[in-house]
């Protein structure tokens, strides 16, 4: 095991113009660090910077027309912190540069297990939401958390690589978000909608709800650009899971107070429908979810958060595991998963 990773913590306040002005000020190194990273990812699957920057820019104009807020957040983000509003752009629109790039990647470096236990489960009654971000490992260098206190709409806790505008994360109603890479052939087929925008903003919606039901309707009905599984949760003892893709979407719901996904489509409506190109790039996905079920099925009635992050950590078939270790030579930079950053 690595040891426990410690991320800058910051708090930022009012409109979207001074919050995004404000966060980039404070995120300025890891945001710089976060361009770092994506630059020779971007050149190895056959696009150079100036044309990731373009497709970014798109990105930006169809932002416009979702969530002037966010946009203009983006854009003070990238002015507090010196860069470009594209380069801004190009972090939270990574996964779909990546994927849509003339070579795009034949491993998965993403490789999030996610679980919900609810009351009924858990030893205090309490719901319990957590996830192992099994990400790139340099990306501990460049991921911060960071409370926001809007003029209008509820303060958020997040965690995220510096830049973006969402991820994982909770606000003041108890609606919690964490969420899986999925892959399918609606991301690359014809009917594929013009106007989706990337995940990190519709997340931002998502965690502006005051209500799980409303945060749900804004997952189902936003543009989205990319498939993404989307896990929710009220703290009140609610668990949904919402299997996205620009075109549909597929809902999951938990059984025996559990819900746990990874990086495939296991939801009968979704199985049916779509072609799972994930999975030739992550075969682990398929038992991954039963490993951390079935070790949470084991404490029911007792889970508690260490027990969560207990499962998380399972190693069994690493490298290709819940929780898979950075390579031994750190210096290449180039883990298949890290991890580092297990959200809770």
């Amino acid at each position: 095991m690595n040891a426990p990773v410690s991320f800058p913590y910051f708090e930022v306040e009012g409109d979207p113009e001074a919050i995004g002005r404000d966060y980039g000020k404070k995120a300025m190194d890891r945001i710089h660090e976060s361009l770092n990273i994506y630059r020779p990812v971007f050149k190895r699957v056959g696009l150079t910077w100036d044309e990731a920057l373009a497709r970014a820019s798109a990105f930006i104009s169809q932002l416009e027309g979702f969530d002037a807020d966010q946009a203009t957040e983006l854009r003070a983000i990238a002015k507090g912190a010196g860069v470009k509003p594209e380069e801004v752009m190009v972090v939270n629109a990574r996964t779909d540069i990546i994927y849509g790039a003339p070579r795009p990647p034949s491993t998965l470096d993403d490789g999030c297990t996610g679980a919900i236990a609810l009351p009924g489960a858990t030893a205090n009654g309490h719901l319990i939401h957590g996830q192992n971000w099994d990400w790139r490992d340099d990306c501990k260098n460049s991921v911060v958390i960071v409370q926001r206190h809007p003029s209008n709409g509820p303060a958020t806790l997040n965690l995220f690589e510096a830049g973006t505008l969402a991820r994982c994360g909770l606000n003041e109603h108890g609606i919690a978000l964490t969420a899986n890479f999925l892959h399918c052939d609606h991301d690359t087929d014809r009917n594929r909608p013009r106007n989706g925008v990337p995940s990190p903003f519709v997340r931002r919606q998502v965690l502006s709800s005051r209500l799980l039901a409303e945060a749900a309707e804004k997952m189902m009905n936003a543009p989205r650009s990319f498939s993404n599984n989307i896990m929710l949760s009220d703290a009140i003892g609610i668990g949904i899971d919402l299997e996205t893709t620009p075109r549909e979407y597929y809902w999951l719901k938990p059984e025996n107070g559990l819900l746990v996904h990874a990086n495939h489509f296991i939801s009968p409506a979704g199985r049916a429908r779509v072609f799972d190109t994930g999975l030739g790039i992550s075969a682990d996905s398929l038992y991954r979810d039963d490993r951390v079920r079935d070790a949470l099925s084991k404490e029911h009635g007792q889970i508690t958060v260490q027990s969560m992050l207990d499962a998380l950590a399972d190693d069994f078939g690493s490298p290709a595991s819940v929780n898979s270790p950075p390579p031994p030579a750190l210096a290449v930079n180039q883990a298949r998963r890290s991890p580092a950053s297990s959200w809770m």
